[in-house]
């Protein structure tokens, strides 16, 4: 048996195994006295068929059970042979089989990278800071008031302090629905300042039942266009807000704030801790950008292939039903992804390298310490988390992630920068409602965690 392999990249690899018929010979010998057992001819006794019908009659259907099986043992016996460990599934590329002459088989395969991360220290980041605002806490404090509000209905709006329920079909020039372009028991709330300015307008005045066709204009920096719409108003109510006072502040505060004074200071404390875990984020993300940047490799197919599995689970997993719509483009949400598939991968080699090289390594004070924090965020006995900890792969790889980031912007050179001069970064400003959004991915992770441990 001849073994030639073919590196393509650094992990992706094909194996050419060429196998004389005199190899394969006594297999196919010993297969048509297996299969003589049992064939049955007329005229034969059940065992008696000579073999030489038999490998007329049916050597070709034989031959190609015992090269199938012989492939995956050949290719068995040639990477064990050579100490080669493939990742992900072998491909079996091309099977030929010449009779009387040899079988070929190639089988593509990958094989992990020989990673070690360098130059990972000294790395120049920015870090991103943000001073709360006063106005940010009066926008939060008024977000409270509305998720307290009462409403009542009437027969029109005559004021901003209005919640309209409305139905809107976008039209053609011609008047005529556009297909997909309609919105049912849309929400709108006429002191809502991002709400387009033309649909507030028609809406005022407008009773429930009414219909009408509008002209709604949309700006776009310096210049503009217009759409038609067809609107139905289905409830109007008036909106009243609940005074914002000590008994206030107490209850949407679930008694951690007494006084307004209070309940200003927790959300201009809470404001701050979701600005600074943004930021702190985006510094993790550009230092694991940079240190990939450094230091370029190949990546497995295999490997790349497992993480846009994981990230095709996690959305199916928030699909109704965890079923994905019937129009859905698997193979194009792949491709979308690949490359931030390709990114982590090439993160979790060099991580690993890091850890290695730092020895960083899994502290039972460690652990503790993660147990701590989430105890109280999560309402779960610390001494029961600490027991989950240990015993979850996917929780204490987290934690040693953890202690490599501290390290890493440990060695970093970072340069600290107020969000209000965004020409330096080049990004824009985070605004409440990514905090909100912050806020509710947190708690999804900590409900994941919750359902993890429970029995």
């Amino acid at each position: 048996m001849e073994v030639l392999i073919n590196s393509k990249t650094d992990v992706s690899h094909e194996i050419e195994i060429i196998v004389p018929y005199e190899e394969l010979r006594p297999h196919f010998e010993k297969a048509y006295r297996e299969e003589a057992k049992n064939i049955v001819i007329p005229g034969f006794r059940r065992g008696r068929v000579p073999l030489q019908i038999i490998k007329k009659r049916f050597g070709e259907a034989i031959d190609h059970q015992v090269i199938e099986k012989l492939s995956n043992e050949f290719f068995r016996e040639a990477i064990e042979e050579r100490d080669i460990k493939p990742i992900g599934q072998p491909v079996l590329h091309d099977l030929d089989y010449k009779p009387g002459e040899q079988l070929t088989i190639k089988v593509a395969y990958d094989t992990e990278p020989e990673v070690t991360a360098s130059d990972y220290k000294g790395i120049q980041a920015e870090r991103l800071t943000h001073e709360v605002t006063d106005d940010e806490v009066d926008d939060e404090l008024r977000g409270l008031q509305k998720s307290q509000r009462i409403l009542d209905t009437v027969e029109q709006a005559d004021d901003e302090n209005h919640l309209v329920t409305v139905d809107i079909q976008m039209l053609d020039e011609n008047g005529n629905p556009k297909p997909g372009q309609r919105n049912e028991n849309m929400k709108v709330e006429l002191d809502d300042e991002n709400m387009n300015r033309d649909l507030i307008a028609e809406l005022y005045n407008m009773k429930a039942g009414e219909e009408k066709d509008v002209e709604l204009t949309h700006e776009h920096g310096d210049h503009e266009h217009t759409e038609h719409a067809h609107i139905k108003v289905k409830s109007v109510e008036k909106v009243t807000l609940p005074e914002v006072d000590d008994a206030f502040a107490d209850r949407v505060s679930n008694g951690e704030a007494k006084t307004v004074l209070e309940l200003r200071q927790l959300i201009r404390t809470k404001l701050e801790e979701m600005w600074e875990n943004r930021y702190q984020q985006q510094l993790d993300n550009d230092i694991v950008a940079e240190l990939v940047k450094r230091n370029p490799f190949a990546v497995p197919e295999g490997m790349v292939n497992m993480v846009l599995d994981d990230l095709v689970k996690q959305v199916q997993e928030r699909q109704p039903g965890k079923e994905f719509p019937p129009d859905f483009d698997l193979e194009q949400y792949r491709e979308s992804r690949r490359e931030e598939a390709e990114f982590t991968a090439k993160w979790m080699y060099l991580r690993d390298s890091i850890i290695e090289q730092e020895g960083i390594k899994l502290e039972d004070a460690d652990v503790e310490e993660k147990a701590e924090r989430d105890s109280a965020a999560m309402g779960i006995d610390k001494e029961r988390l600490i027991e989950f900890y240990k015993s979850s792969p996917q929780y204490t790889q987290t934690i040693l992630v953890e202690k490599l980031m501290d390290l890493l912007r440990a060695e970093s050179e970072i340069k600290e920068v107020d969000d209000n001069d965004i020409s330096k970064t080049g990004m824009s400003p985070m605004t409440f409602a990514d905090v909100e959004e912050h806020e509710q991915e947190h708690d999804h992770e900590h409900e994941q965690e919750e359902d993890d441990i429970k029995p």
